[in-house]
């Protein structure tokens, strides 16, 4: 007999027949005897498997079973998998090979994702510096995660985790906290969490924060323990140079408040020199100078020349005092915030300009009406006083003097502006105007050149800016917000 039996290949058909499973019966000398229709559409990918044909060999020579996979790839693209066991079938002294093909397509996208799974949480797990391990109580050693090894900076191979060993890392000043935290998870089921830190075989530390969650059984026993570990080495580094930098800080800020608060006495005195001991000279100057006025007559006209110039210079001198003690009184005072009428007030330095004489009758003066803001009153009038003179000073030698007072909405934020048809200025000295005794027209009109410097620190008390805009022989705007 050089074949199984019909009987045999009729019980193979009634069993396989309509299995999904690729059934296939092979003598050892005539071939194919027998295949169900699930085979036959994956024949030509059977007799291509070299494997299919060494499992065939093993079956008639050694009467053997064996497995193996082969997969194909649709006519859609999609690979399908399949598992394959051939076994020997004897049957009067002949023996048969029966293969049967498994699809396991769905097995091997499952293994696959799980796999891209596994990849990914160890891939994120080193991202993020997370280690994990996990303790079967009743065991001696626990399971460590690959890259809780790498924070450690231990290998499986040279380091078995267990908790004495573990203790024997820990920093002897955490070690305590470590041994009461677990005491608690093990007699009273407490998680626990906290920063350790750990040493590497290097003599390195590594700064961690550990998780440990229980895990009980039915009855309520401690079975194991589950854990995680974070390397916040770096953040807690960072932590440490923030605080040293704070300390740095603060001792430099101490250090730069001594200077400050050395400075403000050293100002206070200037102030009070300013005060007194400036104002006393000049004072003897001016009075002196009006003694010898009643004496001209007797004077040659060279003496007289000389006291006229040292009344200039004196009253010069005692502008530019007052001046600097305005100055210094803008940029200490306090503020006392209230709203304020500028259109008012604007009226009123006018009618006082025009009553003192200062202002030339030809003058024009536009005040825009309703102008409110917020602000300090006296201080806010300074500012007025200074745009309002300037713009008489510096326009009154014009044919056609005119001022303007008004504001404009510029992306929503209200400013105000003085504006005159004066002899203006290059705008490339728009800044330079609002610094201490800078004077652009020095020979041709009065002043000591502080007013501007008062007004800006004024308005940037107040939490605004000023600028300004101008054009030799087309005068000049000075516009300014207030916060």
């Amino acid at each position: 007999m050089t074949s199984p039996s019909p009987e045999l290949v009729a019980a193979i058909d009634a069993s396989f027949g309509a299995s999904p499973d690729a059934v296939v019966l092979v003598g050892p000398e005539i071939g194919t005897l027998y295949e169900n229709d699930a085979a036959r559409r994956h024949a030509e990918v059977f007799r291509r498997e070299s494997a299919f044909d060494r499992a065939l060999a093993a079956a008639f020579r050694s009467e053997e079973s064996s497995v193996f996979e082969w997969g194909e790839v649709g006519p859609a693209g999609v690979r399908s998998w399949f598992s394959c066991t051939v076994s020997p079938v004897r049957e009067r002294g002949v023996v048969a090979a029966l293969a049967v093909s498994k699809d396991i397509s769905a097995l091997k996208r499952s293994e696959e994702r799980l796999r891209r799974s596994e990849q990914l949480m160890v891939d994120a797990q080193g991202v993020a510096h997370l280690g994990t391990w996990e303790w079967d109580v009743s065991e001696p050693n626990a399971t460590w995660s690959a890259e809780l090894y790498r924070i450690y900076g231990l290998t499986p191979s040279e380091y078995t985790p267990s908790y004495e060993a573990y203790l024997g890392k820990v920093h002897p000043d955490d070690r305590q906290r470590v041994i009461d935290a677990t005491n608690r998870v093990f007699h009273e089921h407490v998680p626990y969490s906290h920063d350790e830190r750990v040493f590497r075989p290097d003599g390195s530390i590594r700064y961690l924060h550990t998780w440990a969650f229980p895990v009980l059984d039915e009855k309520g026993k401690l079975t194991k323990l589950i854990g995680v570990c974070q390397d916040i080495t770096d953040r807690k580094l960072a932590e440490e140079e923030v605080l040293r930098l704070n300390e740095n800080l603060e001792k430099r800020v101490a250090d730069r408040t001594r200077t400050i608060e050395q400075s403000m006495r050293d100002l206070e005195a200037f102030h009070a020199m300013l005060s007194h001991d400036l104002r006393a000279p000049l004072s003897v100057i001016a009075g002196s100078c009006a003694l010898l006025d009643h004496e001209r007559g007797s004077m040659s006209s060279s003496t007289t020349k000389n006291i006229d110039r040292i009344q200039r210079a004196s009253k010069q001198m005692t502008r530019l005092v007052e001046d600097l003690l305005t100055l210094a009184h803008v940029g200490n005072s306090p503020l006392d915030v209230a709203e304020i009428d500028l259109s008012a007030m604007s009226e009123d330095i006018v009618a006082s300009l025009r009553l003192s004489g200062t202002v030339v009758s030809s003058t024009v003066v536009s005040i825009e009406p309703d102008l409110k803001c917020h602000g300090d009153a006296v201080l806010v009038r300074t500012v007025l006083e200074n745009l309002l003179g300037n713009a008489w000073k510096y326009s009154s030698r014009v044919e056609a003097p005119r001022i303007e007072v008004g504001s404009t909405d510029d992306e929503g934020k209200r400013s105000f502006f003085v504006a005159d048809n004066g002899v203006g200025f290059e705008m490339k000295d728009a800044e330079r105007i609002f610094e201490p005794f800078a004077r652009l027209h020095r020979a041709d009109f009065e002043g000591t050149g502080v007013g501007l410097a008062a007004v800006r620190r004024i308005v940037e008390r107040h939490g605004g800016r000023i600028w300004a805009e101008s054009r030799p022989g087309e005068g000049a705007t000075f516009r300014f917000t207030l916060g």
